[in-house]
């Protein structure tokens, strides 16, 4: 079923094509008005009811459904959703509309809620799940991503020594300083899982319809970023807030420019205080710490899936922690043994004199006394 989208400002446009992206199903296909079966408009727009008018005189068969603030008055052949609308309520009308049952959506919500209440009840702990890769993938293209697109600008920032100012979806910002380590964002938690797990329209990720318009990218110096954007946004390491992107977009996917039997290091821990994570992935993390190793390598030696592996992969590379073993020292290795010093320091000759030390005569009775 294909559903169409009319009189609706940029924003609301691109938070529908996101609750249609990411919570519907093949059988909803966001489409152009010549071939949608569902029309969905803003009510609150002054001209919407007359642009759906004019649609059904030509195509008689189109059915609507309307967005707004205070839908009283509108005819009864529109089904009229109050907004604020969730996307499980929008999703269902969109099916009773189109005439199909699909339970997709409120399984999705429900799992959702679920990790939701999960992750409150036991803080940065997470149970060890993770979301399905996306149908038929198997890897995907960072530059189709925002995840690409940050760590581009964050590459290019660091080698012009500015902050790289990333803007899309009307007002979101993102403004990475990598040679700081750090972001400062206007992102809720909400919007950077929904635009992390969003392909960028016309990238080859991206489905035909689009997801996200590509973003824009400037550099500015230090001085002007903050006087232009310090209210408005808030501060987050940037380690934190680029693993969460690169496992959000990973969704047990591994980039196309890695392979799965390449050998690679992780740098140092990444800061799990911080950090929702699982026991898989702490084990992933202790086992990868100590050695280069291949994702292939890991998933075997500890008996985890692979997809699990590979979104912590990603996140690392994300997060400026990980990257490809280019020497054959950097394999699987063990700490050499230290062979000790056959001349004894100062420190050490005066500990060894006074281990050797024995107790004097009027230690002894103090001593048989105790």
């Amino acid at each position: 079923m294909n559903v169409c989208l009319m009189e609706m400002d940029e924003r609301t446009r691109q938070s529908v094509a996101l609750v249609l992206s990411h919570r519907g199903d093949d059988s909803i296909v966001l489409g152009d008005l010549e071939s949608a079966d569902v029309a969905v408009l803003d009510l609150d727009h002054a001209h919407a009811l007359a642009a759906f008018r004019d649609a059904q005189a030509l195509r008689p068969a189109l059915r609507a459904i309307g967005l707004g603030a205070q839908p009283e008055g509108v005819d009864a052949d529109i089904l009229v959703l109050r907004k604020p609308v969730s996307a499980g309520r929008l999703l269902e009308a969109i099916q009773a509309q189109g005439g199909i049952e699909s339970p997709v959506a409120r399984v999705l919500a429900a799992g959702a809620a679920a990790a939701l209440a999960a992750r409150t009840e036991s803080g940065r702990r997470r149970p060890d799940s993770t979301l399905p890769p996306p149908r038929e993938q198997a890897s995907f293209d960072p530059d189709s991503y925002l995840l690409g697109v940050l760590m581009n600008a964050a590459a290019e920032a660091e080698k012009r020594d500015a902050v790289a100012v990333v803007r899309f979806y009307g007002d979101r910002l993102v403004l990475a300083d990598p040679q700081r380590g750090l972001i400062r964002t206007n992102l809720s938690p909400s919007q950077t899982r929904g635009f992390a797990m969003s392909a960028i329209e016309g990238a080859a990720d991206a489905p035909a319809t689009g997801r996200l318009s590509r973003p824009q990218v400037e550099f500015l110096a230090r001085a002007e970023a903050e006087s232009r954007y310090a209210d408005a946004t808030y501060a987050v390491p940037y380690e934190i807030l680029m693993w969460q992107l690169g496992a959000l977009t990973s969704r047990g996917r591994l980039a196309a420019s890695c392979r799965a039997d390449e050998r690679v290091y992780l740098r140092r821990w990444p800061n799990l205080t911080r950090l929702a994570h699982s026991a898989t992935e702490m084990r992933i993390l202790a086992y990868w710490v100590r050695q280069a190793a291949s994702p292939q390598e890991i998933a075997a030696a500890l008996d985890v899936p692979e997809r699990d592996v590979f979104t912590v992969y990603t996140a690392a590379c994300a997060a400026g922690l990980a990257g490809k073993a280019r020497r054959e020292l950097d394999t699987v290795w063990e700490a050499p043994a230290v062979a000790a010093p056959r001349e004894r320091g100062l420190l050490s000759s005066i500990l060894g004199r006074l281990l050797q030390r024995k107790p004097a005569c009027n230690e002894e009775p103090q001593a048989a006394a105790a």
